[in-house]
């Protein structure tokens, strides 16, 4: 089954559901659940395992190559229904780089790598309920600015993967000054103007009247990686959602409406990176905001595009051709003047 086919079987099941006598009651009643972050009420902190945020939740905290003085340091945040272990593969590569190949990696040696889980996933306190996208990228800019303290000398790059890659865009789009670069993973930019009614009507309806309804991928012919064995490992681990509330969907929606604007306000440094067989965001998504930031005549841009690349492009069976390219544009100081994609 295609998405497509996908979101006209929803629509034809949600205008059957509004042929029933008692939902009347339920679009009165019910609304999306957004549990946001309350008020700043402590210090902002970051231990070794944990975030501590400025309304004093407590957010997991995972580090690779966590050393006094790296290279450079990389804040990941994460897509939706993964947590910070997504960063597994990327923390670990960038953090074992020597610099011995002068070709490829110089100048790229121990690049730390933190990550979060963002509120609403993993095991954070508020999982399943969507956030809020100022409380997302609050968060964000706390723990940039948190790592900024730690590291007062070494360059900050914000990276941004799927959902995380829309968050990532409105921090780097309003809050510049927190990070010396950003980089967008398959970013979800897929905002509504560009999707059919099929699949922007059921949501709708569905997010207002039945906001707890769980929605899963299972029937749809998608894939997000071709490298099944790690996907396998994700099915098992209890820290992945496997299924999401439809308001969080429909909160995930607003944040990729907000994203496809403030793109083009990015004054900062920033590679794109896609894959040309995601199934996930449409390739016409992604090329919208790459017109976007080739016309912004930013200080530098770079996209890599990877002809056998999936949605998960960190996880990929070439993932570790992606993250080398991220290494060799940190090296580079974001500066693309002599800077290629290494071709798959």
């Amino acid at each position: 089954m295609s998405r497509s086919q996908f979101f006209r079987r929803i629509s034809g099941r949600v205008l059957s559901w509004l042929a029933a006598p008692c939902l009347g009651a339920l679009l009165c009643a019910c609304a999306p659940t957004v549990k946001p972050a309350g008020p700043p009420i402590a210090q902002i902190s970051l231990n070794s395992d944990s975030f501590q945020t400025s309304d004093g939740t407590i957010l997991p905290v995972q580090s690779w190559g966590a050393v006094a003085q790296p290279s450079a340091v990389i804040l990941g945040l994460h897509g939706m229904g993964d947590y910070a272990n997504g960063f597994m593969e990327l923390g670990e590569q960038l953090s074992a780089i020597d610099g011995t190949d002068a070709d490829t990696n110089a100048g790229a040696e121990n690049i730390a790598v933190y990550a979060f889980d963002q509120r609403g996933f993993g095991r954070s306190p508020s999982r399943p309920y969507w956030a809020g996208t100022r409380s997302m990228v609050d968060d964000a800019s706390d723990m940039l600015i948190l790592l900024r303290s730690r590291y007062p000398n070494v360059p900050i790059y914000l990276l941004g993967n799927s959902m995380g890659g829309a968050v990532a865009i409105m921090v780097a789009a309003t809050r510049p000054t927190l990070m010396d670069g950003v980089v967008l993973v398959a970013p979800a930019v897929w905002d509504r103007d560009m999707m059919p009614w099929y699949q922007t009507a059921p949501l709708s309806v569905i997010s207002h009247s039945l906001p707890w309804l769980p929605l899963t991928g299972r029937g749809l012919d998608i894939w997000p990686s071709d490298n099944i064995e790690m996907l396998r490992r994700l099915s098992r681990d209890p820290n992945m959602m496997s299924s999401v509330r439809v308001d969080l969907v429909a909160g995930i929606a607003d944040l990729m409406d907000l994203a496809r604007v403030r793109v083009s306000d990015i004054s900062v440094p920033t590679l794109l990176l896609s894959g040309a067989k995601d199934q996930v965001i449409p390739p016409e998504a992604i090329d919208a905001i790459d017109h976007d930031l080739r016309v912004q005549n930013l200080p530098s841009y770079f996209r890599c595009l990877y002809p056998s690349g999936y949605h998960m492009l960190l996880r990929d069976l070439n993932g570790p051709v992606v993250i080398n390219d991220i290494a060799r544009w940190i090296a580079a100081k974001g500066m693309t003047e002599n800077y290629s994609c290494t071709e798959q």
